[in-house]
């Protein structure tokens, strides 16, 4: 029996979840200028972005760097809608 084929379509899933990985350790240190260099490659990279990992990485960063009514309420709002997220704990942790 061979193992199945190594292709472009591995590598890029590899390379995503590298990227998660290391947004999940700015994210554990609180490191929201981290987060947005990250976000901002990640944005490059994976602009399909079907999970709207992106929009809650930029909510925590916005709540990590720019505390207020403003980003509260913004995390609120995707805390009550997004049910699904697996950032959705996350955005409770950091920003409410």
């Amino acid at each position: 029996m061979h193992p199945h084929a190594h292709t472009e379509a591995h590598e890029r899933i590899y390379r995503e979840n590298n990227l998660v990985g290391h947004l999940n350790g700015a994210m554990d240190l609180k490191d929201g200028a981290a987060m947005r260099r990250l976000l901002e490659r990640y944005r490059d990279e994976y602009p399909e972005d079907p999970s709207n990992l992106q929009q809650g990485y930029e909510i925590i960063a916005n709540c990590l760097q720019r505390p207020g009514e403003d980003t509260r309420a913004e995390a609120e709002r995707y805390w009550r809608e997004r049910k699904s997220s697996i950032l959705r704990r996350y955005v409770r942790r950091h920003c409410l």
